[in-house]
């Protein structure tokens, strides 16, 4: 006994119990407790509550030489003469009614930031409900109300949870983390992220960076009078797919010896000349030299590319337009839509070169969600779902 108990006192020193036995079996490892008072402590910090009841309890812990660990202890229901409560005594090591000490809790819930359920519960030996309740109390407490929250520029994008076009709406404030989500992407679903944030704090928003879906855009305008930036990155998206659709056309068009060196090329056309190797970029310029149409329309794409990248207010709108002006007297039919998208955005796009701001770090959240969302296999729970998000992203 002597060569073992200062040892265990060490892993097991919780406040007013020490070890009075330990038993290993094949699987587990079971550790006696024996109480040091015989008054308990009321949650209101008055040590000398009356015993009412004793409990007898066996509680879950850490695994001790990778055996399944149990505590067998005495808890006491009690009467406080100080503030009146009568109910369980408190504890600093285990909840109330719970079945695994707050150490245990704290493991598993770690477990699953980087773990599915089902892993999680063939590594702890519980079942993965279980470890599904114990992670969500865990989440519950990284909850802030949005009355913590004092932002003055806001990132929105949406990120598809199920088939079927089933969205989630994500708010971020800039330079920062998620700080809110909700089902659905409709101009209602933002305008609840307003009425929580309150009229006063949606006041102080000064710039929202979103892509041009319209039911964010009328939410913006209606609750804030913040300067709404169109993300370049979606802007550029749309002159790609209008790049794409002339390469689809001249493939379709072109002999089979043509197809034959156009098969594959996709990724070199839209992507960036600048970040093409060498090989590459011979490679490209073999394509080019006998696609006139794609040749044109690859180097407006570049153009543009450039043009976002300018840091001054006035040369960028200057340069953007001279470019839509090219564009209109080259006549790329391909191109129509584009610009009607440009002219109908025009302040959101130009307001890019005054904040220089972008939704990309909404991407990257996006990117974190999705393999959250991989990782389980899909979620049913939604609220569930959320929270690993925001604990994610936030």
């Amino acid at each position: 006994m002597k060569s073992y108990k200062p040892a265990f006192n060490n892993l097991f020193a919780f406040e007013d119990y020490k070890v009075c036995g330990v038993s290993a079996e094949s699987e587990e490892v079971i550790v006696s407790l024996k109480k040091r008072r015989k008054t308990g402590t009321c949650p209101c910090g008055e040590r000398r509550c009356k015993v009412v009841e004793i409990f007898n309890r066996r509680v879950r812990d850490l695994s001790v030489s990778g055996r399944d660990c149990y505590i067998e202890l005495q808890t006491y229901h009690i009467s406080c003469r100080k503030c009146d409560y009568y109910g369980m005594e408190k504890l600093d090591f285990l909840d109330k009614y719970s079945r695994y000490t707050n150490r245990f809790v704290e493991y598993v819930a770690r477990l699953c930031e980087t773990m599915s359920l089902v892993d999680v519960s063939n590594v702890a030996h519980i079942d993965w409900k279980t470890a599904k309740r114990i992670d969500l109390l865990e989440l519950e407490k990284l909850i802030t109300s949005l009355e913590n929250v004092n932002p003055t520029g806001i990132g929105i994008d949406e990120i598809a949870y199920e088939k079927g076009h089933k969205y989630l709406t994500v708010v971020r404030e800039v330079g920062g983390g998620v700080i809110w989500i909700d089902k659905g992407r409709k101009k209602e679903t933002l305008d609840k992220f307003f009425t929580e944030l309150g009229e006063k704090k949606c006041k102080k928003i000064t710039v929202a960076v979103i892509d041009m879906w319209k039911p964010y855009i009328k939410s913006i305008k209606e609750n804030t009078n913040a300067e709404i930036v169109f993300d370049k990155f979606h802007v550029i998206k749309k002159i790609n797919e209008a790049v794409d659709k002339i390469r689809k056309k001249e493939f379709a068009n072109a002999s089979e010896d043509e197809r034959i060196r156009m098969k594959r090329k996709r990724f070199l056309i839209l992507k960036r000349g600048e970040n093409l190797s060498k090989d590459q970029k011979e490679s490209l310029e073999e394509l080019m030299a006998k696609n006139t149409n794609l040749y044109v329309a690859y180097l407006l794409k570049e153009q543009v590319s450039e043009v976002f990248e300018e840091t001054d207010l006035e040369i960028g709108i200057s340069r953007l337009e001279k470019w839509i002006e090219n564009v209109r007297k080259i006549g790329i039919e391909a191109f129509t839509k584009v610009l009607e998208m440009m002219e109908s955005h025009w302040d959101g796009i130009i307001n890019y070169f005054k904040h220089h701001l972008t939704n990309a770090a909404s991407e990257g959240f996006n990117r974190k969600i999705n393999v959250i969302r991989r990782r389980a296999c899909g979620y049913r729970d939604l609220h569930y779902f959320q929270l690993k998000i925001l604990q994610t992203c936030r």
